[in-house]
């Protein structure tokens, strides 16, 4: 079975089976703990993702809020200092996911449609892909399309865990 509050670190390996990254779910108070193992890992969903030396480069939180839409900060610790990103749920009805995102000053798009892959564009080109399993234990499998992007590997890979992985 799947353990949706566990603070156990995962591992983010490459298709050569190298520790690229680990992420890890965190709480700010065991009291949150507490209410998300009542509610089986259904209340937050704040990550922590750091690169193969266990340095951090993205936090992930969401917003608490019972009046507005799904949000989360993302927080990218980069050689270029650290950004901070919003992501605010922009779908309509329930059928997939969609958001968009600033981040250096350009406009990203995050799209998943149901059954498919979750894919993050700019300017109309996809720059990265995602998709969970849907077997136990859960998985995703990740795809850097644009190589350009390499340095912010982990920050897309963030942002999908964070919009796509957390509990809706």
């Amino acid at each position: 079975m799947y353990n949706r509050y566990s603070t156990k670190k995962s591992e983010v390996t490459n298709v050569q089976g190298k520790v690229v990254a680990y992420i890890e779910r965190t709480y700010s108070n065991p009291l949150m703990r507490l209410l998300d193992i009542m509610t089986d890992g259904a209340m937050f969903a704040d990550y922590r993702i750091t690169d193969a030396n266990h340095k951090l480069v993205v936090e992930a939180n969401q917003v608490r809020t019972f009046i507005k839409r799904r949000q989360y900060y993302i927080t990218y610790h980069s050689s270029e200092g650290t950004s901070k990103i919003h992501l605010v749920d922009k779908k309509i009805m329930d059928l997939g996911e969609k958001t968009d995102f600033e981040y250096q000053g350009k406009t990203y798009l995050l799209n998943k449609p149901l059954m498919d892959w979750g894919k993050i564009i700019m300017d109309g080109k996809p720059l990265a892909e995602w998709k969970e399993t849907l077997s136990i234990p859960a998985k995703a499998n990740f795809k850097l399309l644009d190589p350009a992007f390499t340095e912010h590997e982990l920050l897309l890979l963030g942002i999908f865990h964070a919009y796509l992985h957390a509990p809706k």
